[in-house]
């Protein structure tokens, strides 16, 4: 459901899963990559593919696979260490809540990120966005 980086000596990223939650020693982008790969591509040629088609610059979801419906979106620039990674299919509410959002998942979990609600929103419709048009491609 979401990435989230760790600022501990060992792990680096905490995984949100529907029913757990992981710990890792890789990076959140190191993991979205790889799981790009796992499903046929890299994150560089997914965030190219994405911006020939719909012109995005800056902070690209990523289909890391269409025909899974499993799309990702950052909510900073990939590269930032704070950035969280947010899967599309998996939220189910975004709510405004000063300079934070809280995201309430399909499962009922609900977090609290400190990215506002505008650039949640706009992210969350891009991937949208892009899942429309892998859809179309298909």
């Amino acid at each position: 459901m979401a990435i989230f980086p760790l600022y501990d000596v060992m792990y680096q990223s905490s995984i949100l899963e529907y029913d757990q939650t992981i710990t890792s020693e890789e990076k959140p982008i190191d993991i979205i990559n790889e799981n790009c790969l796992h499903y046929g591509s890299s994150y560089h040629g997914r965030k190219v593919a994405v911006q020939h088609h719909l012109e995005f610059r800056q902070k690209i979801p990523v289909p890391i696979q269409p025909t899974k419906n499993i799309y990702t979106f950052p909510t900073q620039a990939a590269t930032s260490f704070n950035c969280i990674w947010l899967f599309f299919h998996a939220i189910k509410h975004i709510e405004n809540r000063e300079q934070l959002s809280t995201i309430t998942f399909i499962n009922g979990q609900t977090v609290n990120i400190e990215t506002s609600y505008y650039t949640i929103q706009k992210q969350y419709n891009r991937a949208g966005m892009v899942k429309v048009l892998m859809e179309q491609l298909m």
